[in-house]
């Protein structure tokens, strides 16, 4: 099973690596253009891709009705991007990570409430571990306030959460039988759509440039291809992949591994860890091995 681990491995760097690439053109774009940029480029690659790979799936008639393409869009993409960038601008970052982490526990009860998954309850260890991995990694006990205070915009990242979790399950089961490329292309698509129409709203409302600054050079279109081709044709079809795989609470635990990288980012820029840092690390990674050791006596039996 190493290729789903190695696919939702590059699925969590490219998501790590785009904060800070985001944070850098934001710089001189507003957040509303930047997510068209964003999963505009990432369709078109995802398009593109298709019609290289799958070119008659492109032309073959829909064996599913639209609606449900439109409700996968808007899960997410369209709905759940908005959902997700609000609630990060009005949260405590710390508390954001300790939601990301429990996204397993999230996914769990997603599966058992609409799709009548059992929950595993050899997995509760692994999440218990990555959770508080996750937490201990990104507390700070310097901070001067107090770091688990709530800021009012965690609900929308908790509802973010639930919205994605049920993406990547209903769309293994609604369209069954499809490529990890087709599914995610079809449902980007309806999602990119949305996503333009916040925009043009936002621009409407005054809250976003509806013409946007000049791209200041080729490092803005190097970080604009990356989080859209990297970021999204890429690791969200590798996310489609290795849920199909491994299933979604054990590929929910591989988003605990983004605090991780962002410190191994700043250990490669001079930044040394810290001792909570380096204990955060290895609890997530014993709650991964954990949970992928736990798992493999049933894909054996499969």
């Amino acid at each position: 099973m190493l290729a789903p681990n190695l696919a939702l491995l590059f699925t969590v760097v490219a998501w790590a690596t785009a904060i800070p690439a985001s944070a850098v053109l934001l710089e001189n774009w507003d957040p509303w253009f930047l997510s068209v940029a964003r999963f505009g480029t990432g369709y078109a690659g995802l398009w593109l891709l298709m019609r290289w790979r799958e070119p008659a799936a492109g032309r073959a008639a829909l064996p599913v009705p639209a609606w449900r393409l439109w409700v996968l869009g808007a899960a997410g993409a369209g709905v759940f991007g908005p959902t997700y960038n609000l609630g990060l601008d009005s949260s405590n970052p710390i508390m954001v990570a300790i939601l990301s982490a429990a996204s397993p526990a999230v996914a769990a009860v997603v599966g058992r409430t609409c799709f009548g998954q059992p929950i595993e309850r050899r997995m509760f260890p692994a999440i218990a571990l990555a959770v508080l991995g996750c937490g201990i990694a990104t507390w700070d006990p310097g901070q001067a306030d107090n770091p688990f205070a709530v800021r009012g915009g965690e609900p929308l990242i908790l509802l973010a959460m639930l919205m994605w979790s049920w993406y990547s399950l209903a769309a293994q089961r609604w369209l069954q039988g499809w490529s990890q490329l087709r599914i995610t292309t079809t449902t980007l698509g309806p999602g990119v759509v949305m996503i333009v129409l916040f925009y043009l709203l936002a621009g409407l409302l005054g809250d976003a440039r509806l013409l946007p600054a000049p791209v200041r050079g080729v490092g803005d279109v190097g970080l604009v291809l990356w989080i859209g081709i990297g970021g999204i044709t890429f690791a969200m079809m590798f996310w489609n992949y290795g849920v199909q795989r491994l299933g979604l609470v054990i590929a929910s635990l591989f988003i605990n591994l983004m605090p991780i990288i962002t410190i191994l980012v700043l250990a490669l820029m001079g930044q040394a860890p810290t001792w909570l840092q380096l204990a955060g690390t290895a609890l997530v990674l014993l709650g991964l091995l954990q949970a992928q050791l736990r798992a493999l006596p049933a894909r054996r039996t499969a």
